[in-house]
């Protein structure tokens, strides 16, 4: 995605994105995969991750962004719980257990994503993310703090 079509999609300004996508250059995460002339002449440069599955470290997640990530694996779990067959116990639970069940899968995720660091392929990255996922929720409800959670 260009720029430009990041900071729409975002809500953003495209000197935010622009600062954005400088660090995350800066830091290797992500490269200009494309460049295209437009017809007045200015170049428009398409950026895309360097990683093709990227798992967050809960350990280094900055404080301003932390509520998010947490939010995004608490719908995970969620999915996780519905597939099980279970999503009537998400009612069960309180949103604190939520936000610590989700800091523990994604703790778990870290452990199990560099365990398979070197499994990664472009053709298999779908596959690469449910074997890690999969992974990581049987090691979660194995531990005893959350095994009733999922004790049918």
């Amino acid at each position: 995605m260009t720029e430009t079509q990041l900071a729409e999609q975002l809500g953003l300004t495209k000197a935010a994105v622009g600062y954005h996508l400088h660090l995350l250059m800066k830091a290797g995460l992500i490269t200009v995969n494309k460049v295209e002339a437009e017809k007045h002449g200015i170049l428009q440069k398409y950026y895309a991750p360097k990683a093709i599955l990227l798992i967050v470290d809960p350990d280094y997640i900055p404080k301003d962004v932390e509520r998010y990530f947490i939010r995004t694996q608490i719908e995970h779990l969620i999915g996780i719980f519905s597939a099980l067959q279970l999503d009537h116990r998400v009612f069960e639970v309180s949103s604190k257990i939520l936000g610590e069940l989700a800091v523990a899968m994604l703790k778990q995720l870290k452990i199990i994503g560099q365990k398979h660091e070197k499994d990664v392929t472009q053709e298999d990255v779908d596959s690469l993310r449910i074997k890690i996922y999969a992974e990581a929720f049987a090691n979660l409800i194995k531990q005893k703090e959350w095994r009733a959670l999922f004790k049918k």
